[in-house]
């Protein structure tokens, strides 16, 4: 059963209906559902799916002769394409070539040959063609960069990113909340990974990171090793991120390497969508904030709780791990997991027009304690609109055992004094809680047009 993706779908759709649109690029990180998504698209159209595999030039033509249904041995691509060209003449038909690069590693030329016939050939006529890959760095340089060949034809470049909550919990719809925020964690709305949950929390942990029997989940080195050789400073300042160091001068000394080879490396993760970097939202100019983290919690789930314990992992003490390293630790990862929720649900209910201003981007903001070395600040900033006039929203999101008092409100009102921003906005103050509010609190709340209180039952609902 096909699940979600209906923007991405919607997408490609209007991508296939105008008529001067020819070449789609769809790129994403393996275990995304990016070939789910295109056959789930391609169901009710003629379609020529082909998925090119890593061999020689001839084994190539003849796997693609096979797909488009040509019988005798291929002496060309240019034969097979004239063939496609002859569907094209007698009905409009979709070209889909998925690990495109695999395609273009078989002989150097199939490149230009494909881009000829689109540029030439097919300019008018309803052949579209899609081209599909894993690897970020290598559907940049081939089919979407700024030097690629195709860049003056290609008309769409689509990334399938991971799910957010609200789809992802199509997979576990009979969860708990706290349930279902670690299944929507721990495999951080990777398709392929919420199709492999186990039905339990510890079932799920063990089927998604510590079987190493079987390929169940694409475990993140395996998705570094398609981008990256030498994976073992990599890892290092993966782990590093993890365990909650995010600025450039406690990466450096935690790794040993100087600051300008830092960079570089958190350069390169961020080019192959691993790692983003963060300023905030009121001062995207002040380096001296400047943060990294790690983007996917399935990613950050590895590198906090299995990489520091990879010796229990490799003696396959799985229990053991689970109990007493993982379990015990969740708290600051749950923290994490819904802060993401709840900059979802914002996200979700802007689009629905449900709140009481309109949000035009979403950050966060915190200042730093330099003698300390620790950061405060909030959860989530939003700017935006209220009726005509600048907004500015101030978010908090506490994964908590207790509901929240009235002395967190109070806080959150003073915090706002330290953030830089233009005094003539309208202020909102929103705060996220997993356990709910206090009596007094929603008594307080109701009683103040510009305070929000949302509960995790709420954003489960």
């Amino acid at each position: 059963m096909f699940i979600g993706r209906a923007r991405e779908t919607e997408t490609l759709n209007s991508f296939y209906e105008k008529a001067k649109e020819r070449v789609a690029c769809v790129y994403g990180r393996a275990g995304m559902g990016k070939t789910s998504l295109l056959r789930e698209f391609a169901k009710d159209k003629k379609t020529i799916f082909f998925t090119a595999y890593a061999t020689t030039d001839q084994a190539e033509l003849a796997l693609l002769a096979s797909a488009i249904g040509v019988r005798k041995t291929p002496s060309s691509l240019e034969e097979l394409l004239d063939e496609v060209t002859a569907i094209g003449r007698r009905e409009p038909v979709l070209l889909i070539i998925d690990h495109y690069p695999n395609f273009v590693k078989a002989n150097s030329k199939y490149d230009k040959i494909l881009h000829d016939f689109v540029a030439e050939k097919w300019v008018r006529m309803p052949v579209k063609l899609i081209l599909c890959g894993d690897s970020y760095l290598a559907m940049e340089k081939k089919v979407y960069g700024k030097k690629a060949l195709w860049k003056d034809v290609i008309s769409l470049v689509l990334e399938v990113s991971p799910m957010d909550f609200f789809d992802s919990r199509k997979f576990f719809p009979d969860a708990s909340p706290e349930d279902a925020l670690l299944y929507y964690g721990m495999t951080g709305g990777i398709p392929h990974a919420l199709s492999n949950l186990a039905g339990d929390v510890e079932g799920s942990i063990t089927r998604l990171f510590l079987r190493q029997e079987d390929d169940v989940t694409l475990l993140p080195e395996k998705t570094l090793s398609t981008e990256l050789r030498e994976l073992s400073y990599y890892n290092r300042m993966l782990a590093t991120l993890a365990s909650g160091k995010t600025r450039v001068n406690a990466i450096s000394e935690e790794v040993n390497k100087p600051k300008d080879i830092v960079v570089p490396y958190m350069n390169t993760l961020m080019s192959i969508g691993v790692v983003k970097k963060e300023n905030p939202v009121t001062e995207k100019t002040n380096r001296k904030k400047t943060r990294y983290s790690i983007k996917s919690t399935f990613d950050r789930f590895w590198y906090q709780f299995v990489v520091p314990n990879i010796a229990l992992y490799y003696t396959g003490e799985t229990d053991r791990l689970i109990s007493e390293y993982i379990m015990p630790q969740l708290t600051d990862f749950r923290q994490l997991v819904f802060t993401n929720m709840c900059r979802e649900y914002l996200l979700r209910e802007n689009e629905s027009a449900t709140l009481p201003f309109i949000i035009n981007e979403i950050g966060n903001w915190w200042e730093n304690d330099e003698e300390k070395h620790t950061t405060d600040g909030f959860d989530l900033v939003a700017l935006g609109d209220n009726s005509g006039k600048d907004a500015i929203i101030f978010a908090r999101c506490y994964y908590t055992d207790r509901p929240i008092e009235i002395s967190t409100l109070k806080a959150l009102i003073e915090l706002t004094k330290h953030a830089k921003y233009k005094n003539e906005r309208d202020i909102f103050y929103l705060v996220f809680s997993s356990c709910g509010f206090h009596e007094n609190t929603q008594t307080v709340a109701a009683t103040i047009r510009n305070i929000m209180l949302i509960s995790l039952d709420d954003i489960c609902k």
